[in-house]
């Protein structure tokens, strides 16, 4: 059985010794360079990277915002552009991807559409009824 730290007593001598003795030295060195320069990669990343609270508070800020913007939007619609609103959000249209469709779709969209303004707001006499009394 060989015993590892035989190599460290002091009855072996010879060139093969002082090269093993000054290849750990050597090891020990480059490990220790390549450590401080992680710790140094570490920590400039760390410095460039906003913490994890101050990206849940951004997030959250803009969530906030975008919410209240939303809902303004919708409660300065009137009953006929919320329908419209609701239909295009039902169907998965935007009024930009509406725009964006061929002629003959678009108008058969836009025709139910208006049929069912017309028929929640109770006719074409009833858009008027309904305008007036938001008004």
């Amino acid at each position: 059985m060989i015993r590892i730290d035989s190599v460290t007593q002091p009855g072996f001598t010879g060139t093969a010794n002082s090269q093993k003795a000054a290849g750990p030295s050597a090891f020990a060195d480059l490990l220790a360079e390549q450590a401080a320069k992680l710790a140094e990669t570490a920590k400039s990343k760390q410095e460039d990277a906003p913490s994890a609270s101050e990206q849940v508070t951004s997030t959250e800020e803009k969530s906030t915002v975008n919410h209240r913007d939303e809902l303004m939007r919708l409660l300065s619609m009137s009953p006929a552009e919320l329908i419209r609103y609701q239909m295009l959000e039902e169907m998965g249209m935007t009024e930009e991807s509406l725009k964006n469709m061929p002629y003959e779709e678009r108008m058969k969209i836009e025709a139910m559409i208006e049929e069912e303004i017309e028929r929640q707001l109770g006719g074409k006499d009833g858009i008027g009824v309904i305008a007036a009394q938001v008004l």
